[in-house]
């Protein structure tokens, strides 16, 4: 009996200790709890929502899951969806607090190939700034995100902005150190 007992405690322990991978590339629950992946990126060239990146801003379209595909299903669970894309640009000042000087090019430096994980109202995830600061959010929702806070973080700092006014970021000197 105690073979016994022991052998199920081994397997339980080595069942613990297994790390989970975290998705690469955001997911959206599907109603029964699973997670589905879905290519945002081709569901944005289907939609032709393409743009450069220093097109900042939000933008967003409604879609239909089964004639999209990338991920959804083409026959179940067909619904209307939102997809949401903001270009964004973080850059940090080299000062704290306020200030009595208008700040200039030169006093702002991009956070560059920097990894920020962003919420917005139930969806997250991680993307990444290029060398100049530049980063992208797509997600997809049943409404509207324009109107919703949109959090951004980078190592422990963070700032919450309306998703609908996400473009230029000039965040403070603490920010310009977080990797």
């Amino acid at each position: 009996m105690k073979k016994y007992f022991f052998i199920a405690l081994l397997a339980l322990a080595s069942c613990t200790t297994t790390p989970v991978k975290p998705p690469a590339a955001p997911s959206v629950p599907a109603d029964n709890d699973k997670e589905i992946s879905i290519d945002y990126e081709s569901i944005k060239r289907h939609l032709k929502m393409e743009r450069e990146r220093d097109s900042l801003g939000y933008a967003e379209k409604s879609f239909n899951t089964c004639e999209t595909g990338y991920g959804y299903s083409r026959s179940q669970n067909c619904r209307q969806q939102n997809l949401t894309v903001i270009h964004f640009r973080l850059l940090c000042r080299d000062s704290e607090g306020t200030i009595s000087t208008v700040l200039t090019e030169s006093d702002l430096r991009p956070l560059d190939r920097r990894s920020v994980r962003w919420n917005l109202k139930g969806t997250q995830g991680v993307t990444y700034t290029d060398s100049d600061g530049y980063g992208q959010i797509l997600a997809a929702s049943t409404g509207s995100q324009k109107n919703q806070r949109v959090r951004l973080a980078i190592g422990n700092e963070f700032l919450y902005m309306k998703a609908g006014e996400l473009q230029r970021v000039i965040t403070p000197r603490p920010w310009c150190n977080q990797y």
